[in-house]
């Protein structure tokens, strides 16, 4: 796989990750928002962390990407279930300071890949 073909992949894989916790943590547990339930800062937030270490590790090459690309995700699949929300400026700036808390794990995910000879 050619390195412009795994980005565009990582990209599309944070993206649907991203949306998946979503969608899967409002239906869980049983809210309409996902952050509205425990699990999302629970479980979806350490796995998006998660992820982006790994495509910081992986792609270490510009890893702030990582960080916003899920919740890029999440932001879309909020504004389709609820396109009139009145928060949604709110909600955008919320998602911005958790790709901003996702830049460490990014980060430390390519220092990793750098310090190993990965880079």
């Amino acid at each position: 796989m050619t390195n412009l073909a795994a980005e565009r992949f990582a990209y599309a894989v944070a993206a649907v990750v991203g949306a998946g916790t979503w969608l899967v943590v409002s239906t869980i547990g049983g809210r309409r928002e996902a952050w509205d339930s425990e699990l999302y800062f629970s479980v979806a937030l350490p796995a998006i962390g998660a992820l982006t270490a790994l495509l910081g590790f992986l792609l270490p090459h510009r890893p702030w990407r990582w960080a916003f690309m899920p919740f890029g995700g999440q932001a879309l699949v909020a504004l389709l279930q609820n396109p009139t929300g009145g928060l949604l400026a709110l909600g955008l700036i919320v998602f911005g300071f958790f790709g901003v808390a996702c830049l460490i794990p990014a980060y430390v995910g390519a220092k990793l890949a750098t310090v190993m000879g990965r880079n």
